[in-house]
């Protein structure tokens, strides 16, 4: 006769562990948040979103530097926060939109500026390339955190 016994008591452990993880999203959140934030700097470093370069500013073809980056405000501007349910990047500046999704603006709205996401999301709601896979792995990992 054969006797197989099953100890469940670490399935059930990890089971309550992954539960917990589930419940309390915060920390999964707010490293989600940061690495938005880690992707929005790499943006502004490599000035493209993810493979895409931005079209170069003027100023920066004509006087070196970089697009997007004349004082460092915008980029010093963005802040993250983190909850059970959201992780959020954004900017207080009033044209962080307008350099972010392109459009009209200036007096009159005369000047044509073109989109130069910098966010890892742009207007349409799409992560960038490999935006998606690195916030995966954060969530997947904190997820399994414990188990």
């Amino acid at each position: 006769m054969i006797q197989i016994s099953v100890d469940s008591r670490n399935l059930e452990r990890g089971l309550s562990q992954l539960l917990q993880n589930v419940q309390n999203r915060r920390p999964m959140m707010s490293a989600v948040a940061t690495e938005l934030q880690s992707i929005t700097e790499d943006n502004f470093e490599s000035e493209s979103w993810g493979s895409q370069k931005w079209k170069q500013s003027q100023r920066a073809a004509n006087e070196g530097g970089k697009t997007l980056q004349k004082s460092g405000q915008l980029a010093a501007s963005l802040t993250i926060q983190a909850g059970n349910d959201f992780a959020c990047i954004s900017s207080n500046k009033v044209y962080a939109a307008i350099h972010h999704l392109g459009g009209q603006a200036g007096r009159g709205h005369k000047v044509s500026l073109p989109a130069r996401p910098y966010l890892p999301i742009d207007g349409s709601g799409n992560l960038q390339n490999g935006g998606e896979k690195r916030i995966l792995n954060i969530v997947k990992d904190a997820l399994a955190r414990g188990i």
